[in-house]
């Protein structure tokens, strides 16, 4: 799989496209200013403002009572060179993405024919073998202990707690690839056990759900800043690749806040 940035570019075109519209909003504030521009300089370590005419290019020092007038100047002058970038921006990320297809990469094999499909080794795995593949990855699970409560989700993955049944149920709800307590190599820690390990399916990226859920116990929470310490220094960090969720007895996680991080993350 190769991962789609449409999203994100087009994200971005928007705020490209928010700054233009600022810069414009602002244009009204210039339109009577003098046809000059500025130059600075030193001397005897002093910085010294010039007023340049456009049209002769000759100087005139620009006293210190016009200090305001140099500020208006200036800021008219940075958002003309900022509104001629993000306008040559905006022009070229539009034309990029008119372009950009990356589903298309990976339909060259899709529309091929069965028979033709078994004389090539395609150089990018199709989508949904990739996806069936790491969803069948075989691991030993962690076990529990004889006598502890029993919390099945929906597709009969056990777990550990009630709130860890909740994000289990609505990743499954979701159809959010999972694996429960996948181990993981840790700096520091060595192999842990991630809460969930979870997949995108549209970018095919990976992430690991660690759910805190006693962080109203101080040794508890001692233990877990240590060990999110360690997912950092192992190049794990909230939202490029690890999602962390916590809650404490007053305040328990509820399944909005768990649906909206999996519309944020894995969709």
């Amino acid at each position: 799989m190769v991962e789609d940035y449409r999203n994100k570019l087009e994200v971005q075109l928007k705020q490209i496209e928010g700054l233009i519209s600022k810069i414009s909003e602002q244009a009204g504030k210039y339109k009577n200013l003098p046809d000059k521009y500025i130059s600075v300089s030193k001397s005897n370590g002093l910085t010294q403002y010039y007023w340049v005419d456009k049209k002769t290019k000759r100087r005139k020092y620009a006293k210190q009572c016009e200090i305001e007038s140099l500020r208006t100047v200036a800021q008219r002058d940075y958002n003309e060179n900022m509104r001629k970038k993000l306008c040559n921006i905006k022009k070229n990320m539009e034309n990029f993405l008119s372009v950009y297809d990356i589903p298309g990469i990976e339909e060259i094999y899709n529309r091929m024919s069965d028979a033709r499909k078994e004389l090539i080794v395609p150089i990018i795995e199709p989508r949904e073998a990739f996806i069936e593949k790491w969803k069948n990855v075989e691991y030993e699970p962690m076990g529990f202990e004889e006598g502890s409560a029993e919390f099945y989700s929906d597709n009969g993955i056990r777990v550990r707690s009630k709130s860890e049944l909740m994000i289990a149920n609505t990743l499954e709800k979701m159809n959010i690839p999972y694996r429960y307590e996948y181990p993981t190599k840790i700096k520091l820690l060595g192999n842990v056990r991630p809460d969930f390990t979870c997949l995108n399916v549209r970018t095919g990226k990976q992430y690991i759900w660690e759910h805190f859920g006693r962080m109203d116990s101080l040794s508890y929470a001692n233990k877990n800043v240590f060990k999110i310490d360690a997912y950092m220094q192992t190049g794990y960090f909230q939202g490029k690749n690890m999602i962390m969720t916590f809650e404490t007895s007053q305040h328990p996680i509820s399944s909005a806040t768990i649906k909206s991080v999996i519309e944020q993350y894995l969709i």
